[in-house]
């Protein structure tokens, strides 16, 4: 008798050690579960780009709002923004047709068009920035040198009109290398004379 009560003991035991690791297993598997949505789930909000890489090389852009799944510890994502950005250009000085020394400060409104482009040309948001400043110097420096101080400075007269230059030409300059970024818009936010050239302009 007390050989059947041991031996019942036993089975008990034995049945409740099985169920805890069942259900040891069972969390163990739900958490390996989540830890693998969590790492390789991702999300492509309104307004941005999901760059898709494989061992550094770009496969594919998600650019589709939604839940995307990546291949796990191959694939890594980058994420660029889709809507237009605002960048301010660096005060830049050049020389005018009248020969006066102007300060100029400008703003553009940007974006990207092709992120393949702009990634495999440019490599980084800050590099395409980069680049963008240095073409719209170039197209500010070379228009504003083909005019009198006065036409600058109308607005009502040329601003507009030159403005919509500088945005046409350093578009052309952006296309011709593939830079997969865009200018929507250039502007003249100030033009000042250099110091010593106004205190000459306003004495005499």
């Amino acid at each position: 008798m007390a050989n059947k009560v041991v031996n019942i003991n036993e089975l008990k035991n034995n049945f409740s050690w099985r169920k805890y690791v069942k259900v040891g297993i069972f969390f163990i598997v739900l958490l390996a579960l989540l830890l693998f949505l969590f790492t390789n789930v991702y999300i492509v909000k309104e307004g941005e780009f999901k760059v898709v890489r494989q061992f550094g090389e770009i496969v594919r852009i998600d650019k589709s709002p939604g839940l995307k799944v990546k291949v796990p510890f191959v694939q890594s994502i980058t994420t660029l923004p889709k809507y237009q950005m605002g960048y301010d250009v660096s005060e830049a000085e050049i020389n005018t047709k009248d020969k006066k020394r102007m300060i100029i400060d400008n703003y553009a409104i940007w974006r990207i068009d092709d992120p393949i482009k702009m990634i495999t040309n440019a490599r980084s948001l800050e590099s395409a920035e980069t680049r963008m400043e240095e073409f719209i110097y170039s197209v500010v420096r070379t228009e504003l040198g083909q005019l009198d101080y006065d036409q600058i400075i109308n607005e009502k007269s040329s601003r507009g009109s030159i403005n919509d230059r500088i945005t046409q030409k350093v578009n052309e300059l952006l296309t011709n290398d593939n830079y997969g970024i865009s200018v929507t818009d250039v502007r003249i936010k100030r033009t000042d004379l250099q110091q010593k050239m106004k205190n000459l302009f306003i004495n005499g």
